[in-house]
């Protein structure tokens, strides 16, 4: 394990929450989980959401095209 991945790791969390802290208004999140070969989507709006499924199927192309050769 790299020390200063892991140290850039913790940085950016820790900037990310203070950003939350700071902000003020309403705060919108969502998650991609890829468990084979199916996307399960978590958002906390209909537009996180679709962020969400855009993401995972980029990221499903992405595995496709690094498994072919």
């Amino acid at each position: 394990m790299n020390p200063i991945k892991v140290f850039a790791g913790f940085v950016i969390l820790m900037l990310g929450l203070a950003l939350l802290l700071i902000k003020s208004a309403s705060v919108q999140y969502g998650s991609v989980f890829i468990i084979g070969p199916i996307p399960i989507v978590f958002a906390s709006s209909p537009e996180m959401a679709l962020i969400g499924i855009l993401i995972a199927v980029v990221l499903m192309l992405t595995a496709l095209l690094m498994v072919r050769p």
